[in-house]
């Protein structure tokens, strides 16, 4: 007995059959996912080869056209990165820069030499023409309240005093110019004593020093506010050379400053009620 499927052609039946199929499995999918998954799982994998081959045609391409890409273009892509490179790293060296400065200027406010009255950061715009004299100019003047007497210290000590005040500027004679001079005590001993420039840098000179004087290489020199010049209890340096000659009366004391007086950019100008009415004599 022939049903309706049955004197179907071969195609038809095939066809019905695999419908039927798919409205099984989808049922089975529906109301037994956890049975389907694995097989699932296997097709994937089974698939994944098809994946591949058909996606190659399309990796091919990319390939091929990086591998056809222009010498000259690359040439021109790497000095346009070199190019930047560079541009980056000025940039790194500038916030270095800017780094450092930061960290100067918190030494210098946070220094614990500035004990005496109001201070004044400034900032050092030129030197002395003259290799002879030892003098900075600063940008701070007459208009900022500066008179001439007054200290200037970096975050290390002692730098010098200005001797001459100008609307918007002022000069400072260092400590090592050849006409400073300022009375000092050693931490030490409290030994009293005078120090003066002899025109280095880094190099001052202790005066007068009995040759029988307790001094020695390492003790620290603070300035001891005698003479009115320049306040008490500031750092003025370190003994670095003790010569004592037995044909001499003094011995030859040299000190290192402890400021930097051959380099920095900012320095502190000092305040007090004593140096304010100091009016020195001798000024350039």
């Amino acid at each position: 007995m022939q049903t309706i499927i049955t004197r179907q052609p071969p195609s038809v039946r095939s066809f019905v059959l695999a419908v039927m199929l798919c409205f099984v499995t989808m049922f089975i999918n529906w109301r037994f996912p956890q049975v389907i998954q694995p097989v699932r799982d296997v097709l994937k994998a089974a698939y994944f080869p098809i994946y591949a081959v058909a996606n190659y045609p399309v990796l091919s391409g990319d390939w091929m056209k990086l591998q056809l890409k222009s010498e000259q273009s690359l040439r021109r892509e790497n000095i346009a990165l070199r190019a930047e490179l560079s541009q980056a790293k000025v940039r790194l060296q500038k916030l270095s820069e800017l780094s450092a400065e930061n960290t100067r200027l918190r030494g210098l406010v946070d220094t614990p030499l500035i004990i005496d009255g109001r201070m004044l950061i400034t900032e050092i715009i030129g030197v002395d023409p003259n290799p002879l004299n030892h003098i900075i100019i600063i940008n701070k003047g007459s208009s900022d309240q500066l008179q001439e007497g007054q200290t200037v210290l970096d975050d290390q000590g002692i730098m010098g005093q200005i001797i001459a005040v100008y609307p918007h500027s002022s000069r400072v004679m260092l400590l090592s110019d050849k006409e400073s001079a300022l009375s000092v005590r050693i931490d030490r001993t409290g030994m009293r004593s005078i120090i003066s420039g002899k025109g280095d840098y880094g190099e001052l000179e202790m005066q007068y020093v009995p040759t029988s004087a307790d001094v020695k290489v390492g003790d620290l020199v603070y300035s001891s506010g005698l003479g009115e010049r320049y306040p008490a209890g500031y750092l003025v340096g370190t003994v670095k050379k003790v010569q004592r000659q037995h044909s001499g009366e003094f011995a030859q004391i040299l000190v290192k400053p402890a400021a930097q007086l051959s380099s920095g950019h900012n320095v502190v100008v000092l305040f007090s009620q004593a140096l304010t009415q100091e009016q020195p004599n001798a000024a350039r």
